[in-house]
Order: C-alpha cells, then structure tokens, then sequence
C-alpha cells in the first residue's frame, strides 16, 4: 500500500477526556508516533467542532481525513456519546474542516483495531491459557463506562467491532453481589435496570464504596477529607485501597468487589464469543491496578464458569497497558479506510 503525504486526524472522544493526534500514513502506525498530539477535558469544551478546533489550531497541521473513536452510540454517520452531551456528525466535521473522508466509530471498536498492532510489552499476561491464534479476541474495558468488543481474523480479513455489551444486565454470584443488587434496586427503583457499567466502572467505583459504607463498613478519617475535596471521587478510592503503609479497608473491599464483578463480566463475555484469541482488559482504571493490588478476584470469578471452567482457564487474559489504543486503533481504522478509497 502506499499513500502519498496523507495526515490523518485521529481522536478518542471519551467523556471524561479526548485525546487528538496527527498521523502521517506513510508511517508503520504501529512503531511511529503522531506528527502532534493533545489531550483535552471534554467537559471544557461545548461540542466535538470546538474541540476539533482548538487542537488543529494549534497543531500546525491540516490532515484531509478524520477518524474519531466515540464512546457511544454510532451509526450512519453520526454518534451521540454516552456520558457526555455530544451528537457528532460526520458531515458537519467534514464541511467545516474540509476532510476528504470522517469515519466515526465506536471507542471499543478502535480498541480492538489496535490489537494487531500491540507488542508483547503493550500488555501483562494475567493467565497464560492456550492462545488460538485464529480465534476470536475479546476485549472489556472499564473506563468511565464499560466498554466491550471483539476482534475476528478469517480469509485475511481483519474485522474490529465495539459493542454495548456493558449495558446488559448485571447477575449477582454471590451474596455479598446479591445484597449489591437489592442495594440498588433501592436506588434505582424498578423498571430502571441495573447494569454491569452500574457497578463495574470508574463511575461504578464510588457506588460500590457507598454500599459497604452504608452496610457498616468504617470510613477512615483520611479517606472522608480527601473525598469531600475530590470532584472525582474514584481516584481517592483506589489511592486508599492501594496505601501500602496505611490502606483503607473499606477502599480495599471497594475495589476488590469491582475486580469481582469485572472478572465474571469478562467470563461472560469470552464465553458469549468463544474468544481462543485471548480475553484483553482495556481502560484506564486497570493498569493502575497492576502491581499494586491482587488480580485474583478477577481470575477466580472470571474462570467460575461452572461447566465452562476447564474451558476458561485456557482463555489467555491479558491486561493492556498501553494508554494510547484507541487513539492508535482510530489511526489503524482510518488508515485502512483512506487505503480502500478509489485512486488509493
């Protein structure tokens, strides 16, 4: 393939931040990095063309294609974000800025675009299982919703898809997750259902602090200051769960009970897609995690399959590490796109 002086732009739209970036496709996107680079709050900005706006105005640069990983919805050519109050169109941003082609896709689908291009060190080995190279690869992230896709390789065909599988209802296995779910029924009062996003997220992360606090478990003193100063309370939570010298329990049943629920989540997941190309956790909260705390409450519910379990634990999980694969994965879609464009 070869592209003569394409720039690309490439963005993660998510609702907490947006990362943008310029690539050249005359590069190996998978060893180079982008010509310009920024990250921004979503929330400091009104809409997706002020933002597009301000980054391309201070790069210096003005790529003829787009291709934005969205967290949410998208579809014929436009996407509404999930937790942030966004409708982006293809055609708007294509008139404004006068791009030769926008592609938007879902965040995850971008994701599991760039797994082709990790290398061994963009990702820690959780269980080594008996990776099928041809098989389906999953992937679950938890960010600050819950994300999930698939990544199928067949006929020399490479096909990447997002989903909103973190939507679907949350099933309890155990009783500390069953009192979890009463809990919430109390707080989200039928016919609202409850989801795995609900309790399995960085917005998730202080709801599951308020059920234990609420069930009796103790506060520390140091952990409460520091929350009522915090617009984002999750950080604190895992910063105290992860206090070597001093960790709060509370904190530490928190995040323990999220590793739980995410483990069976991503069994359900692998399972649903018969994913032998390996089970991958994304997301910025995990790689936080790593080193720090035990994963086992994630294996053991993930490979808690009943009839299932011999199965899972062939299943290799893996963590990404890596903290640019969506962005990395919307420069690997787009540049597929433009190659496929007539004249390419």
């Amino acid at each position: 393939m070869h592209i003569l002086m394409s720039l690309l732009l490439a963005a993660d739209i998510g609702g907490t931040k947006s990362a943008l970036a310029v690539f050249d496709l005359r590069n190996d996107l998978g060893a180079s990095v982008p010509l310009v680079q920024g990250v921004y709050a979503s929330r400091d900005f009104s809409g997706i063309l002020e933002l597009v706006s301000a980054f391309l105005g201070e790069s210096g640069h003005a790529p003829e294609y787009a291709c934005l990983a969205v967290a949410g919805v998208v579809g014929n050519g436009q996407a509404e974000m999930t937790n942030l109050p966004w409708t982006i169109s293809a055609s708007l941003l294509a008139e404004r800025f006068g791009f030769g082609g926008v592609w938007l896709i879902n965040d995850l689908t971008a994701v599991c675009s760039s797994l082709s291009l990790l290398r061994e060190d963009d990702c820690l080995e959780l269980q080594s299982g008996k990776l099928d190279p041809r098989g389906v690869r999953a992937v679950i992230a938890p960010g600050t919703g819950l994300g999930e896709g698939f990544l199928v390789r067949a006929g020399g065909v490479t096909w990447a898809q997002g989903t909103e599988g973190g939507h679907g209802d949350f099933a309890p296995t155990d009783v500390t997750q069953a009192a979890l779910l009463d809990w919430m029924r109390r707080q989200h009062p039928w016919p609202v259902p409850i989801s795995y996003e609900m309790l399995c997220s960085g917005l998730a992360i202080p709801t599951l602090y308020a059920f234990f606090k609420e069930s009796g478990m103790a506060e520390t003193k140091a952990v409460r200051a520091a929350l009522a100063k915090a617009e984002d309370q999750t950080p604190v939570i895992v910063s105290g769960a992860l206090d070597g010298e001093n960790p709060c329990l509370l904190c530490r049943e928190t995040v323990e009970l999220f590793l739980a629920i995410l483990g069976s989540e991503a069994g359900n997941l692998a399972l649903k897609l018969y994913s032998t190309g390996g089970l991958y956790i994304g997301g910025g909260i995990m790689p936080r995690l790593a080193g720090r705390i035990s994963f086992a409450p994630l294996l053991a519910a993930f490979n808690n399959k009943e009839k299932m379990a011999s199965l899972m634990a062939t299943i290799p999980v893996r963590l990404i590490t890596r903290k640019d694969t969506a962005l990395l994965g919307a420069a690997s879609y787009g540049a597929a796109m433009v190659a496929a464009l007539p004249g390419k």
